[in-house]
């Protein structure tokens, strides 16, 4: 009896652990855009009403003041190549929790909340 305790509890761990961690680590939201910390470390604040909305494939750049941009992504573990126009640029997920998101880009390293 013990035994089949011990492997319904695993079974429930692995069942739950990979929901649990996706839920947590997933970028797949809408993101309001915060600040961007430019490659030269200058730090520019954004606008409210600027967001990131991602999905399985794809980013789109919802700017109040340039309009929406949508970007094309597969990803790699941390590491998404993101597709504007013809050219594939790495973008590096530096950090994600429950509210925030990190991305690395060639721009400069995109500070987002949920």
């Amino acid at each position: 009896m013990h035994k089949i305790i011990i492997c319904l509890a695993i079974l429930i761990t692995l069942i739950y652990s990979p929901l649990l961690y996706s839920k947590e680590n997933d970028i797949q939201f809408k993101w309001k855009l915060i600040e961007v910390i430019a490659s030269d470390i200058d730090t520019i604040k954004i606008d409210d009403g600027n967001f990131f909305k991602i999905d399985n494939s794809g980013i789109l750049q919802i700017m109040k003041k340039h309009g929406n941009r949508y970007y094309p992504y597969t990803r790699e573990g941390k590491i998404l190549h993101v597709t504007s126009g013809e050219v594939v640029r790495k973008w590096e997920v530096l950090h994600v929790d429950e509210h925030n998101l990190r991305l690395d880009s060639p721009l400069g390293i995109y500070v987002l909340k949920r």
